[in-house]
């Protein structure tokens, strides 16, 4: 056994040596389709962990009770002597207003805090200073919002402020939703600013102030149910008293990525159909080389397991390989997408058994998916053809040679090699439908965006979008590249399997221009069908997550649609011109590789 695997070992390795640009390839289509699968399901940990980052930097509150009371402090002492508080900071005051910077005005949730560290909530400064008389200091992602940095001036109540610092903090979600879900002002989308205490109540003039009570428990994971069981209606008495936990900042703070998880399921799924097209494409390039080395094996005494061990260990290798790549790039991407109002401090965290275990089992399925068949085939092989390589005889289609009669000669051999390997022209109608789905569904974004704004779209939606639609280029760029490698690699498999029967033909007659004019339309032909069925497939899949049903303009996809097809025309021409560069002859008279 060991001696078999250390065989198996080393042909691997000498394979990767003497032929590093596949093993490259197959790096890269995999570990795309994994990172993708790995983001969209590692984003909420992103989120978690940022939230609990910030929340230790900052001591934030695992309870954040929100009063009208005239008294907090009384309030405040109540609370403190119940049980499992451990903890209550000085009462806050705050108030619901707008502010408006550079024009613009926004909801926000101003405090009043002193200059001196709070025993519970202390927002870390991440430019600038703490506030001081007459300076504000905004939270890191409204001011991201806003537009405005330290030295920059804000209008709050009808008063000028200078912004003095940018801060986080884990007692408010991130922007938008850092202002105050109930009671007395503004209650859409917002951000925090915290004024000094004197400030905050001249700003608020005529505003009802509100007491922000921020508070520790000895057992934070029963913050959730602590104001249904603790603070009671004796504890409360007349005040209203209104409680968020930190688990609630949490929720809050992962709503903005439930309409960008869609967008990364369907990235992925299509990012891996793409990479199955290139490891099968890679698999029926390396074809004729395995089904040589197969033969030898075969023949000095190895068993059909060996083989397909031995076959199946040159992918898988490198499989397990681009699974820890795809899995490290999603988790090192994901806090940068779980925190996009930068108003947490992002940190990457460990990926989890169950992130682990399905982008590995992923990685295996596309991989075992796209060369299992050319194994098996080149196993079930007997030991005497395999080194032989005889001809293989085409099969007789009466009704194809009758229907194809009397087309042009590079259209005639085009239909006639598609017919003879009907799975590459699936595999590549594959490919190119992924691609243009993605595609459709970018521009059908972008009409989505420009209704948006005609309409006025909300700071939620702004923010919303802009992340969406960087998970859309993003996933569209890597499957454009893919789509690219699949064409180069489809269309160089076409002209290798395809090299003696396309020798014959130029025996016969056929110049090499129409060589490479059949073999561009074997490629274009499923490109076409693979464009029409991705197109109304891109709308529909946008649709299913979209509330407006919108698509794009007919002009719109009438540029893309040729576009994509001179794309797969001009890709295809050059591994068909390199094979016809050889003169017939010679590929006749060739020997087996």
């Amino acid at each position: 056994m060991r001696g078999r695997l250390l065989l198996i070992w080393r042909l691997v390795a000498r394979d990767i040596r003497r032929r590093p640009g596949e093993a490259v390839v197959l790096l890269l289509a995999v570990t795309a389709a994994t990172a993708s699968l790995t983001l969209g399901m590692a984003t909420d940990n992103a989120v978690v962990g940022g939230y609990l980052k910030t929340r230790e930097v900052t001591a934030g509150p695992d309870v954040t009770a929100i009063t009208t009371a005239t008294g907090p402090t009384a309030l405040a002492g109540r609370i403190a002597d119940a049980p499992g508080v451990d903890q209550v900071a000085a009462p806050v005051p705050g108030f619901s207003t707008t502010v408006r910077a550079h024009g613009h005005t926004e909801n926000t949730a101003v405090e009043g805090r002193e200059r001196t560290a709070s025993a519970v909530d202390r927002p870390l400064v991440t430019s600038g200073t703490w506030v001081r008389s007459g300076g504000a200091v905004v939270e890191r992602g409204f001011a991201q919002a806003l537009g405005v940095r330290v030295g920059d001036r804000v209008t709050i109540g009808g008063r000028a402020y200078p912004v003095v610092g940018t801060a986080v903090s884990a007692a408010t979600a991130v922007y938008p939703w850092g202002n105050w879900a109930e009671g007395p002002g503004p209650s859409d989308g917002g951000g925090r600013i915290w004024l000094t205490t004197d400030d905050a109540r001249a700003a608020a003039g005529d505003e009802s102030l509100l007491y922000l009570l921020n508070i520790k428990l000895s057992d934070p994971g029963a913050a959730r149910g602590w104001a249904g069981t603790v603070l009671t209606d004796d504890l409360r008495g007349r005040d209203w008293v209104n409680t968020h936990s930190w688990q609630t900042f949490v929720d809050d703070n992962t709503r903005l990525l439930r309409s960008v998880q869609p967008a990364l399921v369907v990235g992925g799924g299509l990012l891996a159909a793409a990479s199955v097209v290139t490891l099968a494409s890679l698999a029926a390039v390396r074809g004729p080389r395995d089904h040589r080395r197969a033969g030898l094996f075969q023949a000095v005494g190895a068993t059909p397991r060996t083989v397909a061990a031995m076959l199946l260990a040159q992918y898988l290798l490198l499989t397990v390989v681009s699974a820890v790549a795809g899995v490290t790039v999603g988790c090192l991407t994901a806090p940068a997408l779980a925190d996009p109002s930068a108003g947490l401090l992002n940190t990457a965290a460990p990926p989890t058994t169950g992130i682990i275990t399905t982008a590995t089992v992923l990685a295996l399925l596309v991989t075992l998916i796209g060369t299992l068949g050319p194994v098996l085939r080149t196993v079930r092989s007997s030991t005497v053809d395999t080194l032989a390589d005889p001809a293989h005889p085409t099969a007789y289609r009466p009704r194809l040679t009758a229907m194809t009669a009397h087309l042009p000669t590079p259209l005639l051999i085009g239909v006639r090699l598609i017919a003879r390997r009907p799975g590459r022209a699936v595999l590549s109608a594959v490919g190119t439908a992924a691609t243009t789905v993605m595609v459709t569904a970018v521009l059908t974004f972008q009409v989505s965006l420009e209704a948006d704004t005609a309409r006025g779209a909300s700071a939620v939606e702004e923010i919303r979008n802009a992340v969406t639609g960087h998970v859309m280029l993003g996933a569209t760029v890597a499957l454009v590249a893919l789509s690219v490698l699949n064409t180069v690699f489809v269309g160089w498999s076409a002209a290798v399997q395809a090299r003696r029967a396309l020798a014959v033909t130029r025996t016969l007659g056929a110049t090499p221009g129409q060589v490479i004019a059949a073999l561009c339309t074997a490629q274009l032909l499923p490109a076409v069908g693979a464009i029409a069925v991705g197109i109304p497939l891109g709308i529909g899949l946008f649709a299913l997550f979209s509330a407006v049903v919108v698509t794009p303009p007919g002009t719109w996809l009438a540029t893309a649609a040729p576009a994509a097809l001179l794309a797969v025309a001009a890709l295809t021409a050059l591994p068909a011109w390199l094979h016809t560069r050889s003169p017939a002859g010679r590929v006749l008279n060739a020997e087996p590789a």
